[in-house]
């Protein structure tokens, strides 16, 4: 259930096909606020709008390229049969040519999985931007238990369904604190089984790819991205901070990238992703699954003992030069920032449709992580 952006709004607020008017923006605000309100399953419409004081712009928007300033309408997406009756988690319909598609095996319920010749293909099918809830995460650690339970099979590819993108992150609900534990929970058992288990694992991301969305993409070995994708950690702009990103990005892409993208929240696209070694390629939208499966057959091709093997050595290596786990980054998360003001005042305020009142002075140094 998704909670209300807009309460007791004038008729001139509200048009008559759905559209309710939230607040005007510009720069880098604009962008932000738009990703973050289609992570909530919104439609979104931009209008420019003319003779805007700065009273009427948000705060973090005054400075920075004022002189073009939008409104920003939202409404409920319309969802057709086909969206209202698919499961969160199914596989590819796509079969590339040269593969043979094996017996489904089931993954969660009515959900059927095609393996293509020694690669599974999983799809988060969780309309209309694919946040990434426990039901998904549900659904993704049973379709990696099963998977592993079939010794044909040696790599998963991840990819997103729909055009939206791969994922819009993690959900905004589910961060709030009564629920807030079960959603660090849960994402650290997916994290965790990504890190230990012996499938190769390739994630395939286009649109949209954000926050717990990209933690996941990222927890992945390899990543094919499509060059226009939008690659992002925009946990700060809520009044929160990615606590597995933040263990993962600076071994990718080294401390001080790892600080700009966490601490601004502004996402890369697929290529600039590619510049800094965050993906592997990039391609266009139609070859990105044809990609995909080239460069796991170039590995597939050698004995998959030895692969296997070789693939947990590297693992180990890259958790070693950090003995910090998955677990301990959510525990933290838990203990220093589910309870902190800002926290709840970035959640509420972007889900109540105002702009946050942070606190006005950083703490001091003897207050820190009281």
């Amino acid at each position: 259930m998704r909670l209300p952006l807009s309460t007791g709004l004038d008729e001139e607020e509200i048009s008559l096909d759905g559209w309710v008017k939230q607040f005007t923006a510009s720069e880098p605000r604009l962008s932000e606020m738009c990703l973050l309100f289609e992570s909530l399953g919104k439609e979104v419409r931009l209008e420019q709008e003319e003779n805007i004081t700065q009273e009427e712009v948000c705060e973090a928007c005054i400075g920075a390229r004022s002189d073009v300033v939008w409104t920003i309408w939202t409404r409920e997406e319309i969802e057709s049969e086909l969206d209202e009756e698919s499961e969160y988690v199914r596989t590819s319909d796509r079969e590339p040519i040269g593969l043979t598609q094996d017996e489904g095996v089931s993954l969660n319920r009515t959900i059927a999985s095609h393996k293509l010749d020694s690669i599974l293909v999983i799809e988060i099918n969780n309309p209309p931007v694919n946040i990434v809830d426990s039901k998904v995460i549900e659904a993704l650690l049973l379709a990696f238990e099963q998977a592993e339970a079939d010794l044909d099979c040696r790599a998963v590819i991840i990819t997103g369904a729909g055009n939206k993108g791969f994922s819009a992150g993690a959900s905004i609900e589910e961060h709030l604190p009564d629920m807030a534990p079960a959603m660090i929970e849960g994402m650290t058992a997916l994290l965790e089984c990504l890190e230990g288990t012996p499938l190769l694992t390739l994630a395939a991301i286009h649109g949209i790819c954000l926050g717990g969305g990209a933690e996941v993409a990222l927890a992945c070995d390899l990543i094919i991205a499509t060059d226009d994708c939008k690659i992002g950690i925009p946990e700060i702009t809520v009044g929160c901070y990615p606590p597995f990103a933040m263990l993962q990005l600076p071994s990718m892409v080294g401390m001080r990238r790892a600080k700009q993208m966490i601490l601004s929240g502004t996402p890369i696209s697929g290529s600039q992703a590619e510049k800094i070694g965050l993906v592997n390629s990039c391609t266009t939208y139609d070859s990105l699954m044809d990609e995909s499966l080239e460069m796991l057959a170039s590995i597939l091709f050698n004995p998959p003992q030895i692969v296997e093997v070789a693939l947990r050595k590297l693992r180990s290596l890259d958790i070693q030069s950090d003995r910090t786990t998955h677990r301990i980054m959510g525990e933290g998360f838990l203990e220093e920032l589910a309870k902190h003001p800002d926290y709840i005042e970035g959640l509420t305020a972007f889900l109540e449709k105002r702009n946050p009142e942070w606190q006005p002075v950083r703490a001091l140094y003897k207050e820190r992580g009281d």
